[in-house]
């Protein structure tokens, strides 16, 4: 399914609206990034650092009995645990002096979950764009919307991401790396809500329960972003590859050179809306456009500096 997701129409809309507004949210004083940095740790545990993915042969875009994919050759690489957090782009900020796309742009596009609803072809109604609204403060609001230092940084358009993996000395993976990566040990065919949810129908990822966008039940404890490592992570020691946030990578989405692939789902997809809670599944997204629950991780050559 493609279905779900801000981008393209809503939000270039949006940002044709109100682009212009001339904000700008750096911190030259660097008070807001040495307050995410020095945060102490969240309750969810995760393993730091990176995991090794061996070389081997994914099924891209297997999807259940009756979508087995295409067999495709990957090599091995190494992948950042979890999603780059806001605490590791604080650093990375604190280090260039790095401005992002949404703070250049004073404005970025945020989830506001609405109270009544007209149909579900307007994704306007639930995506906002937000003055202000930038990876440091996510929801564009006052001193208690500081990001959490460990939850995934959004807020981040394709550059952002690129920027940030360049200066970890790697690199965005591919479509066909990502999903190598997420599939861990798999070994045949799995039902699609597998990925996200266990036998018992209970959730094992930070993904949307109940009718989105008007209800969220919150069974994975969580009605938003989660901070990194709340959940198992995968036979390759990867924690939220699925759910969470959507995460870029570097294959393009078409022949438009505008657009890049995101996978993975988000906290927002639900069974009703976007169900791309899965390995297979992908969006296509602007790369000029960062959102409340676009990410990403950083792929490496090598398994340190």
């Amino acid at each position: 399914m493609r279905r779900g997701l801000p981008g393209a129409a809503a939000v270039v809309v949006l940002v044709a609206g109100l682009a212009a507004g001339g904000f700008t949210t750096a911190d030259p004083a660097g008070v807001e990034v040495a307050a995410i940095r020095a945060a102490p740790p969240g309750a969810c545990k995760t393993q730091e650092g990176r995991a090794f993915i061996p070389a081997g042969e994914v099924s891209l875009g297997e999807d259940g009995p009756g979508r087995p994919g295409r067999a495709v050759k990957v090599e091995g690489f190494w992948l950042d645990r979890h999603e780059v957090t806001n605490r590791q782009f604080a650093a990375f900020v604190d280090a260039t002096g790095y401005v992002t796309q949404g703070e250049r742009d004073g404005s970025s596009a945020v989830f506001v979950q609405p109270e009544h609803l007209s149909g579900m072809d307007d994704a306007g109604q639930w995506w906002k764009l937000v003055r202000k609204a930038s990876w440091r403060r996510p929801h564009g609001g006052g001193a208690d919307d500081l990001a959490h230092a460990d939850e995934p940084v959004v807020h981040v358009a394709y550059a952002d991401a690129a920027a940030y993996a360049r200066w970890a000395g790697g690199r965005l993976p591919t479509e066909a790396e990502w999903e190598r990566a997420a599939r861990g040990d798999q070994s045949g065919p799995r039902a699609p809500q597998a990925w996200a949810y266990d036998d018992d129908g209970k959730p094992t990822a930070n993904t949307w329960q109940g009718e989105f966008p008007l209800a969220q039940a919150g069974e994975d404890h969580f009605t938003g972003l989660a901070p990194v490592g709340c959940f198992a992570p995968n036979a390759f020691g990867l924690s939220d590859m699925i759910g969470n946030v959507w995460e870029w990578t570097a294959s393009p989405a078409g022949a438009s050179g505008v657009e890049r692939l995101i996978k993975g789902g988000s906290f927002l997809c639900a069974f009703n809306y976007c169900a791309n809670f899965r390995p297979a599944a992908w969006q296509a997204q602007e790369e000029g456009i960062g959102t409340s629950h676009v990410g990403f991780r950083v792929a490496y050559q090598n398994p340190s500096l």
